[in-house]
């Protein structure tokens, strides 16, 4: 399996060193979730079909592997990002966050 620091790595070989701006990596995400919407607005008008529903999890693939590369350019971890960002949706889902 790849790690994080390793995709990163192979990012900065393929830029020749130089890192991504982070404009343009998180302009990639918005473009990649923007694609996701699309298939999800088909899927809602169209009902579910395996094809539409590839091409949703292809978009999905893509964002994640930005936001992966977001992190490593910002330096945090992947993982804790997660687990925070699931953490704060939970306290909206139970309604105990504070306002």
């Amino acid at each position: 399996m790849i790690t994080n620091q390793q995709f990163y790595r192979a990012l900065l070989n393929y830029r020749k060193g130089e890192p991504e701006p982070l404009h343009e990596t998180t302009a990639v995400l918005a473009y990649e979730v923007g694609r996701m919407l699309e298939q999800a607005m088909y899927l809602y008008w169209d009902g579910t079909d395996a094809a539409r529903l590839g091409f949703f999890k292809s978009e999905l693939i893509d964002a994640i592997a930005q936001t992966v590369l977001i992190c490593q350019s910002l330096g945090v971890s992947f993982d804790e990002m997660k687990e925070l960002g699931i953490e704060k949706a939970m306290e909206r889902f139970t309604r105990k966050e504070n306002k």
